[in-house]
């Protein structure tokens, strides 16, 4: 194995040393990042002008005032309890592109209803052929031919 000589070790240290010198002085004439710092000073910069996250909260604050002045829940019971819609099922139309009901609500006029059709505060969500589906504030309800005619029984 051949040993490096006290003279080889000491070029090796100047030329290693004389490198790193001619890098840090290469570095600062020519900064091979400069480009770079250039787009993050205009990201930067782009950055500062946009709202603070608070500002930005506070000025898309919701209206508080609208829901205290609306109920979470129907009211069932007392002087202004929700009084439910009367629901009267008249007949059905059901074809490959399109579903719908012939109802009367609360003793109106007889009205066709399409599937998703909204109505006052009810919607139709589905049509078979017996019976159809409502969704209302109180939850979801079905109707059906046979109450439809109890309902007119009841009313003779």
């Amino acid at each position: 194995m051949t040993g490096l000589s006290f003279s080889d070790i000491k070029t090796l240290s100047f030329g290693m040393a004389g490198a790193a010198l001619l890098g840090t002085a290469l570095l600062l004439l020519v900064d091979p990042t400069a480009e770079d710092q250039a787009r993050l000073t205009t990201i930067n910069d782009s950055l500062k002008r946009l709202p603070k996250p608070a500002q930005a909260a506070q000025a898309q604050a919701p209206d508080t005032s609208v829901m205290l002045q609306t109920p979470i829940f129907i009211m069932s019971t007392g002087p202004a309890a929700y009084k439910e819609a009367g629901v009267r099922l008249l007949g059905v139309a059901i074809s490959p592109g399109r579903k719908a009901a012939l109802v009367s609500i609360d003793g109106g006029p007889e009205q066709w209803m399409r599937v998703n059709e909204l109505q006052g505060d009810i919607r139709l969500l589905e049509v078979g052929p017996r019976s159809v589906r409502f969704d209302t504030p109180v939850g979801i309800r079905t109707v059906d031919f046979s109450a439809e005619a109890a309902a007119q029984a009841a009313n003779n």
